[in-house]
């Protein structure tokens, strides 16, 4: 490819100075166009090996590409038209002289490129890390979906309600990525309850209810033995607490607990409300909605309930009872206890016993 944009560019000089102006200015034009079109030739050439290989588009190359070229212009074609100047008038000897500029400025071009190269390869190495998380969160939650038709899509109801809320309070890309991500494995540390507990028609007695506040001690212990979920895990432990300080685990009180965990709190009590239950059959919408707001101040934080009454007020009531396509996890039915997938055995081998 080197070959082909020196041709072009060679050929480009010889002919706009042979048909251009003698002396300082006719190098000057030749130059620059050489420069012109090898930067054009360069710039079709490496948009191809993209395209080709399915890693991007001309476009974002040409975005890349036509900085460097622009800035380059102003400091390559005055430099190499003198050099090429006093080659010819002067003595072949005086290209000793701008050698080491020369030298210089295409090292700090080939800097450049280097640098941009390597942080689309970043940008590339992020996002193939980031598509990583949610399916290992993915499968996470098709194991414990798998286990009972009761709670099957209730996560990724809840990672969809819980980004529309961090979305709607104008938090960062990185916490609405992280809060997703967190409602996906919020509920995970269920995989550690005894059997028949979560399936239970009727109401929980005191001591399975302690069993059941367990889940979210269970899930941050989970989620601490993989890498980078840190922080994932210790909103998981959180998001049962309330904001006046009768929740669980800790009993955290008010912005003591972390906001994605408030958020979670919220995202995941409406979607409880409004899905059917062992033990009852779905709320209506605006029952739910009533009761977040009657609970302002006591178990959830105002800004929040807020929030995410604004974005219900603008959704439809498919996207307000969770009955949307992709809040369903695809591939995922009711199993037998002793069927679910190998890699229960493998999160709870992360589990202290409690």
């Amino acid at each position: 490819m080197s070959v082909i944009i020196a041709a072009c560019a060679g050929l480009a000089a010889v002919v706009v100075y042979a048909a251009g102006a003698i002396g300082f200015w006719g190098v000057v034009a030749a130059v620059a166009a050489a420069f012109v079109v090898e930067s054009g030739t360069d710039l079709a050439l490496a948009g191809v090996v993209p395209v080709i290989r399915g890693t991007g588009s001309w476009v974002d190359t040409a975005r890349t590409l036509v900085p460097a070229h622009f800035t380059s212009f102003p400091l390559q074609v005055p430099l190499v038209a003198l050099l090429a100047y006093s080659y010819e008038t002067i003595s072949p000897w005086s290209v000793v002289l701008f050698a080491i500029p020369a030298f210089a400025a295409h090292r700090l071009l080939l800097l450049y490129r280097q640098q941009i190269d390597t942080a689309e390869a970043l940008g590339h190495a992020n996002a193939r890390l980031a598509g990583a998380n949610v399916s290992f969160a993915t499968a996470l939650v098709a194991t414990l979906d798998a286990r009972d038709r009761y709670t099957a899509g209730h996560s990724a109801a809840v990672a969809i309600y819980a980004s529309d809320i961090a979305k709607r309070l104008e938090l960062s890309d990185r916490e609405q990525e992280l809060v997703h991500l967190c409602g996906l494995v919020h509920d995970i540390g269920k995989i550690g309850l005894p059997p028949g507990l979560l399936e239970k028609p009727g109401s929980l007695n005191l001591e399975e209810r302690r069993v059941m506040e367990q889940h979210s001690t269970i899930g941050e212990r989970i989620l601490r033995n993989v890498a980078d979920y840190s922080e994932i895990a210790e909103i998981v432990r959180h998001h049962h607490e309330r904001v006046d300080g009768n929740g669980y685990p800790d009993g955290l009180l008010g912005d003591e607990i972390p906001l994605l965990a408030r958020i979670i709190a919220v995202a995941d009590a409406y979607n409880a409300m409004t899905s059917d239950r062992p033990y009852r059959d779905a709320m209506p919408s605006r029952v739910a909605r009533l009761r977040l707001a009657q609970a302002v101040e006591s178990q959830f934080d105002t800004a929040v309930v807020a929030a995410f009454e604004a974005v219900l007020t603008g959704a439809d009531e498919a996207y307000r009872m969770g009955a949307r396509d992709d809040f369903v996890f695809e591939g995922v039915g009711t199993i037998e206890s002793d069927s679910v997938p190998e890699i229960t055995s493998v999160a709870l081998a992360g589990i202290v016993e409690a």
